[in-house]
């Protein structure tokens, strides 16, 4: 088992992010996880930086301790091709080091264009799709897709890492850990549930695939 520190992104500027990010790595944790969020859960939190400029900078600070989100949403407020991009320069300025953590994301923070909240289940399936992308835009090359909810023309990411990083993907429910198990590298949850892991390892076929709680 490994002990990781959150670094609430709610609650706290970004300076302190990567002070806080410096001493866990000092403190002998072994990862850190980072929320990305466009508001916070509540007002009076008061705090949400962009956590893509906050990971090059704890890129820069540290030299240990791994980090990963915790979690991205890539099917509405951003595309996953950006996810894709983003992801692969983390893990550059993070060999080894970096692990994206994907969900289906909070309509707190998901509904900032005005689009409709989709329900649950069509979520998991434009998560699904997402990770088709940014599996596909990490071999190189161009790439276009034509998929029920995403598009690509002709997208290439010129920068990446020797090899792409790890997909961990959250559950709080049945049927997502099944889907973590099918399409995830590991799963992360808040949940405190020994039949969500459960479910994710069987989905998985049984493997001992990271999990993150």
């Amino acid at each position: 088992m490994k002990i990781g520190y959150s670094l609430s992104s709610e609650e706290t500027t970004p300076n302190d992010l990567v002070r806080y990010a410096v001493r866990a790595e000092q403190a002998g944790f072994s990862f850190a996880l980072i929320s990305d969020h466009f508001h916070p859960w509540l007002t009076r939190q008061g705090q949400s930086p962009f956590v893509w400029a906050v990971i090059g900078a704890i890129a820069q600070a540290t030299n240990r301790i791994a980090l990963g989100t915790g979690v991205t949403c890539p099917i509405m407020r951003i595309h996953p091709a950006i996810i894709a991009q983003a992801a692969a320069t983390a893990a550059l300025l993070m060999p080894d080091r970096f692990f994206l953590g994907l969900g289906t994301g909070e309509n707190l923070n998901e509904h900032i264009f005005g689009m409709h909240w989709p329900p649950s289940d069509v979520r998991r399936k434009m998560l699904q799709e997402a990770v088709m992308i940014l599996r596909l835009l990490w071999r190189g090359g161009a790439q276009s897709f034509r998929g029920e909810y995403f598009s690509l023309e002709k997208a290439q990411v010129f920068s990446l890492p020797e090899k792409p990083p790890p997909i961990m993907i959250a559950a709080a429910g049945g049927r997502a850990a099944e889907l973590a198990g099918e399409i995830g590298d590991g799963l992360i949850s808040t949940i405190a549930n020994d039949s969500l892991v459960r479910k994710f390892r069987v989905s998985d076929g049984g493997s001992e695939k990271p999990r993150y709680g």
